[in-house]
Formats: structure tokens, sequence, C-alpha cells
């Protein structure tokens, strides 16, 4: 276990941080919620376009528990528990990482809750999507997104890995107790054409949500330009 933890401490170390200012201001853009605003209306606007509005709001519901039971069970239950302190906050090594904009995070870290919810996000809506390009674009986001975890330096490599496994975990049970007790037909739709995804979501709904994903990117790479500029 001592070399697991000394490797995880060099692996995360070899992954923080740059001399860059524009990385700098594009993982501390990409590690904040607000920013993927725009998608997150996206997903809204798609779910409820595709669905009656009572299916819609079982949609909805099912996904307001999951990021909550997914939230508490890391930040309420495992974080108070194993009190791992994050790399940032580690009198070992606090010393060591590359801070930005004096960001430090909370005082424990393990395991990560944006890998958790990210995670379990991207997991959930392939699973309700079932559309291949979507699944591949979610679970980039999902990484990308929590890179900037390990860059900035608020957690370790282990602590990330175990939230993927939990978010992975959370978001197929969760999408199996909708599917199974709250609505069943959600994800049986099985329509037969080109237009629609396995589970009734039209696949030009699809191409759009993707591409609002990689707009925000780009809006994200632009806004982290002008930051450097400035």
């Amino acid at each position: 276990m001592r070399e697991l933890n000394e490797l995880d401490h060099q692996l995360t170390l070899a992954i923080n941080g740059s001399d860059s200012l524009f990385w700098d201001n594009l993982m501390y853009t990409v590690t904040n919620t607000f920013s993927w605003t725009l998608v997150i209306i996206t997903l809204l606007i798609i779910i409820f376009k595709n669905n009656t509005w009572k299916e819609a709001v079982m949609v909805y519901v099912t996904i307001a528990l999951l990021i909550f039971v997914a939230d508490r069970i890391c930040s309420g239950i495992v974080k108070p528990m194993v009190e791992r302190w994050r790399p940032t906050q580690d009198p070992q090594l606090m010393y060591l990482v590359d801070v930005v904009r004096n960001y430090r995070g909370g005082r424990f870290g393990f395991f990560s809750g944006h890998a958790c919810n990210t995670m379990c996000m991207a997991v959930f809506l392939s699973w309700l999507f079932r559309s291949p390009k979507v699944t591949f674009t979610l679970f980039f986001w999902s990484l990308t997104t929590t890179f900037t975890r390990l860059y900035l330096g608020v957690h370790y490599l282990g602590d990330v890995s175990v939230g993927f496994l939990v978010g992975a975990f959370l978001g197929t049970l969760f999408y199996w107790l909708m599917e199974r007790f709250v609505h069943p037909r959600l994800g049986k739709k099985a329509l037969i054409s080109e237009q629609f995804t396995s589970t009734g979501y039209m696949k030009n709904d699809m191409d759009t949500f993707m591409t609002i994903i990689f707009f925000n990117y780009i809006c994200v790479l632009i806004f982290s330009l002008t930051l450097g500029i400035g």
C-alpha cells in the first residue's frame, strides 16, 4: 500500500501544472461547472423534446437524484471517513504542487467528486440516448473535465480512478432503476428508423448535442486565450 501511495504521488506530480499561463487558464475554466451551462441547457431541451412531459420530468428527477446521491456518497460519507488529503493540502506534498490562482480545494480529496459526477452522467446519458457518437463525446467530456483536477493538483490519480468506477456504477444503477421501476417505456421504445436511436431520440438532436459540447470547448479555449492576453 505504501508503494502504491508513493506511485500515486509521483504520477500526480508529473501531471500537475505547467509553465503555461494559457493551460493554467484553460484548466481553471474547464474545471468550473458554470462553464458548461450551455451544454446543460441543451441537454434539458433535448430530453424534453424527445419525450412526453411526464417522461421528461421522470428523467429530470432521476438525474437530479443521481447527482445528489453521488455527491452525498462522495462528499458526505467517503471524504470525511477516509480523510485523505488533497495534494494541495497534504503537508508532505503541498509545497511541491503547482497551484493555479491559489486554488487548493477543500481539505480531503478521496474520492473525486468531479470524476464521479461527470462519469455517472456520461454513463447514464449513454444508456439513455444509445448513440455511439454521443457516448464517445460524453466520455471525452468526462475525461477532460476530470483531467483538470489532476492538473490543478486538487486530486491524486487514485482519487479520480475510484471516482470513475463509482460514477460508472451509479450511472448504470440509476438508469436501470428508472427503466425498471419508474417508467419502463423510457428504455424500451425500440424505434426502427434511420431518424431515431433505439430509445427514441432523434439522431439530429444527438448531432446537435455533440455540436454544442464541442462549441462549448471552443468558447472555453477562446476565453482562456483572452485571459492570457489580459
